[in-house]
């Protein structure tokens, strides 16, 4: 029997406030990877901020032994990474449901997790309402430095909610969004608020390249299609495909890509070696930068293996003449390191805080 799995974690966004973005990567992506490791586990959607990972087997006979098999597993190795009030905390929860040609079924358990959402959100529909009525978002910008070389290549373009709100943090924000299925009009307004403030810093301050965070899916959006075509800075604008769902089919998806390169925009993939923007997509893609996640840079120092890995994404993208991010860079010692390895980019706190994109000094 196919079943399809919701393990979820309804405590998660706190604990990621509790013990840091970095640890809790760390923790994360070892569930994750836990899980996934057995073949009859296949992860179908993998989503950090509200701590929900979907998967599909067939190892179960029924939904019943899936749910308490997973809950089992995800309880023990939570148990290996953090104290036990923490996991108590966690509040695992994991819901289960056969899978079958009838799509209402699917539907089905996946509306349970819209549930799920809004419990974790309950107070946030109306000031979402207002984010989206009065446009209300607050561009940051954090600067990405040549590793190489000294000096500024530019800015990553971040997303914040109005100031003093509930959904001033960007975890806050696009969960909201995601609780009341509005995760793709929150991109499309972080996308328009990014390109205004880039256009105006252009016009008065000089040109400066940027990058802002897109789903691959909204490449196929004619809004999204309408406003990269007339953008007049494509040229210094870098689009970071981001990895909140997995992509099924490169092929119109690299078409999109080639057809905006012409107009001189590239492309970069974000959070390579986490969630489903994996390794072996390298080759496929071709990204122009290819960006580390942030948890494979918090184990540079951890010894010789990872080191290993680094150096063959490096290799494999350079010789096709793309380049790569670290992110997350946080002491000297890992930007030597990232130094060694060939590394072209990096960002992180050792060279700054994201900061309202306003505020920025000319450079």
């Amino acid at each position: 029997m196919r079943t399809l799995t919701l393990v979820s974690l309804s405590g998660w966004p706190d604990i990621i406030e509790r013990i840091g973005q970095s640890t809790a990567q760390k923790v994360w992506h070892a569930l994750a990877a836990l899980l996934s490791q057995n073949a009859q586990y296949g992860l179908q959607q993998d989503i950090f901020e509200l701590g929900e990972l979907w998967f599909e087997t067939e190892k179960f006979g029924s939904p019943a032994q899936a749910q308490q098999a997973l809950s089992q597993a995800v309880a023990q190795q939570l148990l290996s990474e953090l104290d036990c009030q923490l996991v108590h905390e966690a509040e695992i929860q994991v819901s289960s449901a056969a899978v079958t040609e009838h799509a209402t079924q699917e539907q089905s358990i996946r509306s349970d997790a819209a549930c799920a959402l809004n419990a974790l959100y309950p107070d946030s529909k109306e000031d979402l309402l207002r984010v989206f009525a009065n446009k209300n978002l607050l561009p940051y910008w954090q600067s990405i430095q040549r590793v190489q070389s000294e000096g500024l290549f530019g800015y990553e373009a971040l997303i914040r909610g109005p100031k003093a709100s509930p959904l001033h943090r960007a975890d806050k924000l696009f969960g909201a969004a995601m609780a009341q299925g509005q995760q793709f009009e929150m991109e499309k307004l972080a996308l328009s608020t990014h390109l205004a403030t880039h256009a105006r810093h252009c016009e008065h301050q000089g040109a400066q390249r940027l990058t802002v965070n897109l789903s691959p899916g909204l490449l196929f959006d004619n809004e999204v299609s309408d406003t990269l075509q007339n953008y007049p800075y494509a040229h210094l604008l870098c689009i970071e495909l981001t990895e909140h769902l997995p992509v099924d089919d490169w092929v119109p998806v690299k078409a999109k890509m080639a057809a905006l390169r012409q107009l001189g925009y590239t492309f970069w993939l974000d959070d390579v070696g986490c969630g489903f923007f994996e390794l072996t997509l390298i080759n496929t893609v071709k990204p122009d930068v290819v960006k580390l996640c942030i948890t494979i840079i918090s184990r540079l120092d951890y010894g010789a293996e990872i080191i290993d890995e680094i150096r063959q994404v490096v290799d494999t993208v350079h010789l096709y003449g793309g380049k790569v991010l670290a992110e997350g860079i946080e002491t000297p010692q890992q930007l030597d390191i990232a130094k060694q390895l060939g590394v072209d980019y990096a960002q992180g706190y050792l060279f700054d805080k994201p900061k309202e994109a306003g505020l920025l000094s000319d450079k």
